[in-house]
Parts: C-alpha cells; sequence; structure tokens
C-alpha cells in the first residue's frame, strides 16, 4: 500500500473560493454567447454557474475520499498503525463527514436547480442563487475541521512504509547499527537508507528475492530496543513483527556494541511471537573463532549467507 500518493487537503476556504471562481468564469462566458431575452439569458448562465460551483466541490471531496485508503479494508498491519499514530475513530469521522457533505451537495443543487429553472424573474432568480451559496458554504464550513483533519492525517500517513501484506515476509530484528541493513544488502537487491544516528535504520526498508517460484519480502526493521515505551519508529518495528512477519532472522552483534545480555533479553521476548525465528551472528569473520563457535552453539545460530540462505528456504517451504 502506497500513501505517498494521497494529495493536500485543503481548508473550506480554499474550495469555496475555488468554486467561487470556476462558477464566475463560466457564468461570463455563458452570459456573452447567450441571445434572447434578459431573464431566460440570465436564468441560463445561473444554471450553469450553480453547476459548476456544486461539481467543483463534488470533484474536490470525492477526490479525497477516492484517494484515502479504506481504513476497514486495510491489513491488519496498516489498520494498527493507523491506531498508533493518528485519532482512528477521529479519522474514519472526517471521512464520513466529506461523505456526508458531498451528498448534501448534490442534494442541495437538486432543489435549487428546479427553483431557479421556475423563478420568473431576474430578482427571484438571483434570490435562489444567493440561497443556494449561502447553504453550500454553511456546509463546507461545517467540515472545516474534518479537512483539518485529514490533512493532518495525510502528513502522518505519507511517511508510513510501503509494504506489501500479501508476500511471505521476512523481518529482519535486532538492536540499532547491528547489521541488519547491511545483511539486507547482501541478501537482497535492496540499497537501504542509512542515517547519521544511532537508529541508524530511518524507517522500515524493503528488498525483494526469488526463492523458486516464490517472491519473497525482506523487512529490514529499525533498531529495537527492548524497553517498554518505544518512538514511532520502534513501533512500526513490533507491528511488522506481530503482523507482517512470518519468519523473524534475529541479528546478534558479538562485538557488543549493546550487551549481549541485553541483545539475550530481546531475543527471549521474540519468541512470544511464536513464529519461526533464525539467529543470525554479525561481523562473526572479525572474531575469535572460538568466541563464535561457542556463540553459534549456544543459540544455534548462523554465521554466513549461505546458510543462512538455506534456513529461510526451508522455513518457506515449511510454511
Amino acid at each position: 500500500m502506497n500513501f505517498q500518493g494521497l494529495s493536500k487537503v485543503e481548508d473550506a476556504d480554499f474550495y469555496l473560493d475555488m468554486a467561487f471562481k470556476h462558477s464566475k468564469k463560466i457564468g461570463e462566458a455563458v452570459f456573452r454567447n447567450t441571445s434572447g431575452e434578459q431573464v431566460n439569458r440570465i436564468r441560463k448562465t445561473e444554471l450553469e454557474k450553480l453547476r459548476t460551483f456544486a461539481k467543483t466541490l463534488t470533484e474536490r471531496f470525492g477526490s479525497i475520499l477516492k484517494n484515502f485508503p479504506s481504513i476497514d479494508g486495510m491489513s491488519e498491519f496498516y489498520q494498527e498503525l493507523v491506531r498508533s499514530t493518528l485519532d482512528y475513530n477521529e479519522l474514519k469521522q472526517s471521512l464520513g463527514a466529506l461523505d456526508w457533505a458531498e451528498k448534501r451537495i448534490v442534494m442541495i443543487t437538486r432543489e435549487h436547480e428546479k427553483k431557479v429553472r421556475s423563478s420568473g424573474t431576474k430578482d427571484i432568480i438571483l434570490y435562489n442563487m444567493k440561497s443556494f451559496y449561502g447553504r453550500l458554504s454553511s456546509i463546507i464550513k461545517q467540515v472545516n475541521k474534518n479537512l483539518e483533519y485529514l490533512e493532518h492525517a495525510r502528513k502522518i500517513m505519507r511517511d508510513y512504509p510501503s509494504v506489501k501484506t500479501d508476500l511471505y515476509t521476512v523481518a529482519i530484528t535486532g538492536f540499532p547499527n547491528i547489521g541488519k541493513s547491511t545483511l539486507l544488502s547482501k541478501i537482497t537487491p535492496a540499497k537501504p537508507k542509512i542515517a547519521g544516528y544511532s537508529f541508524t535504520t530511518k524507517g522500515l526498508n524493503q528488498g525483494y528475492a526469488q526463492y523458486g517460484t516464490r517472491k519473497i519480502q525482506f523487512v529490514d526493521t529499525p533498531g529495537v530496543l527492548n524497553r517498554d515505551k518505544q518512538n514511532a519508529i520502534e513501533e512500526q518495528a513490533y507491528l511488522v513483527l506481530k503482523y507482517l512477519a512470518n519468519l523473524i532472522v534475529y541479528v546478534i552483534d558479538l562485538t557488543e556494541p549493546y550487551p549481549i545480555k541485553k541483545q539475550e533479553e530481546l531475543l527471549k521476548g521474540l519468541k512470544d511471537y511464536d513464529k519461526p525465528l533464525i539467529v543470525y551472528l554479525s561481523k562473526s569473520d572479525i572474531l575469535d573463532a572460538g568466541v563464535v563457535a561457542k556463540a553459534k552453539r549456544k543459540y544455534k545460530a548462523v554465521i554466513n549467507l549461505d546458510d543462512l540462505k538455506k534456513k529461510i528456504e526451508k522455513a518457506i517451504k515449511e510454511f
């Protein structure tokens, strides 16, 4: 799912100004090109202005509703991501308010179109048009707070990861700065984005590899810490482990940028997810062979890419 294409949501005044400008432009053109009795020219002009005004608003609101994904239709991963970063109920209410407004615009437009058609004088035509503009302006302003919240939601959602929830997924996880992104770049063609601070992975990085006839998704989760309170990036990592991962590859760094005891505690916690788990020892080529051999036995770990790929392939076949 891709959220980067969500268009900016403007406020009520923006959409009303746009509708009035379009309406005025169309009205001037229609009046110039219409001949006959003045009342008929005015009626035809105002009807076109009325339709243009309503169409501008319904098209804009319709576009917003179409662009925003169906919340209830999302996978569990994205639903929980929404719940952890936004007010789920307010988001649904705001989308519902725009749907309500769009339907009201259509209803009021039909009602006033009949009134303008049946108006016998210039004054009555203009009176009905004034009523029309007033009622629609009131509706648009009623949903201004909803428009503002949808723009807030858009800014948050555009930073959501674009993962494929229907593919077999291998989550690569562990503490920050221990070689997860490097591992991803070695087992897939992916080129992970790295930031210059302790959480070196800026977000979720993805890569894809072919195992037999199956396309497999690998997700390099941001460095996770073994603590109760997580930041937004760490929250994404835990949601991947809970809802997306079919297999977890846990990376342990024996050079101890983080104490082994802490890394073991996190490993123990991962077993609560009740998912197949492979332990991979990073940077083993720069350590004493005896230390590596002992850790390999202790964690039933793999230390090279070929063995890791074989284990992943076996897990996929057993899935």
